[in-house]
């Protein structure tokens, strides 16, 4: 279900460090993480044991384990630990799409898009192309396309530093008072991270959207926009989850959902994912920072094999 809500007025916001998160909180850190998360959700999150926190073992920087249907932990590696997201910051960017827009609308792009980093996924949307939210998104969640994140920025705040204001309230709304977001699309900046208990949050607030679901389950989309001189164009487009192309395989009985990727130097190989067994019982689960993709799947598959446990 999708809001129909007029675009929004950005909030300000102030940025803490990492850092200053925790020397406010000292030895409080359990509370001061979960004071604003039980006051709004109550009981409808899973929390972390921090004396189990690094029960499993895997060779990654973070990962999480949650039985979303009775709202238990299975199992975490240092879930409350600073890590960067990459591209999984994309799952927030949809969340406020989502929650101030309409599929059907139709936006038209501000400026050039360009970026520092060489080999950035993006379509290539230039100024004055007309393009729907619907296919932003889709663009966005299965391809991973950064200039899309910019444009619904641009769109949503009018630009993308007001947007992460937006991004910053919206985490600390949901209870992730432990992450910080600086862009809208998870390239790197060493300012802007996130905990895999955090992700969690603010992926479980996303699956709410029925739109998001059917967009991070897909394989295959084809974009379609126009440009500035009413050309239209049509791209072919395939997920970056390597799980719902077949290439790496789930532990018996557990069944992708959907989910969203990321990968930068500094952040290495992530992933966030929703999956359910043949109960019917879900899952998310959360791994950041693996040194390889085979690794990450490795690793997520070994995560998920808890499920039987």
């Amino acid at each position: 279900m999708v809001l129909m809500v007029t675009v929004c007025q950005p909030v300000s916001v102030e940025a803490k460090s990492y850092e200053k998160h925790f020397e406010e909180s000292g030895k409080t850190l359990l509370k001061s993480h979960y004071r604003t998360l039980l006051d709004g959700l109550g009981e409808h999150a899973a929390i972390i044991d921090k004396k189990k926190d690094n029960a499993f073992q895997g060779d990654v920087q973070s990962a999480l384990l949650v039985d979303v249907t009775d709202q238990k932990v299975l199992t975490s590696k240092n879930a409350l630990g600073k890590a960067y997201p990459a591209s999984t910051t994309k799952v927030l960017t949809a969340l406020l799409t989502l929650e101030h827009c309409k599929l059907t609308d139709t936006v038209t792009v501000k400026k050039d898009i360009t970026f520092h980093e060489s080999g950035v996924v993006k379509v290539g949307l230039k100024k004055g192309d007309k393009i729907k939210i619907e296919g932003l998104l889709n663009a966005l969640l299965i391809e991973s396309a950064n200039d899309c994140a910019v444009v619904l920025a641009d769109y949503i705040a009018g630009s993308e530093e007001k947007f992460a204001d937006m991004m910053n309230e919206k985490a600390k709304e949901l209870g992730a008072t432990h992450c910080h977001f600086v862009t809208s699309n998870g390239l790197h900046d060493d300012d802007h991270y996130v905990t895999a208990y955090d992700l969690y949050l603010i992926f479980k607030e996303a699956i709410q959207y029925d739109a998001f679901l059917n967009i991070v389950g897909k394989a295959n989309y084809t974009l379609e926009y126009e440009t500035a001189a009413g050309v239209p164009i049509s791209l072919p487009m395939e997920t970056t989850n390597h799980y719902i192309l077949g290439d790496y395989n789930l532990p018996d009985d557990i069944f992708m959902i959907g989910g969203k990727t990321g990968t930068t130097g500094e952040a290495g190989s992530c992933l966030i994912i929703l999956t359910k067994n043949s109960e019917g019982k879900e899952y998310i689960s959360v791994v950041l920072n693996a040194k390889t993709k085979d690794i990450l799947y490795n690793t997520m598959s070994d995560l998920l094999e808890k499920t039987h446990k």
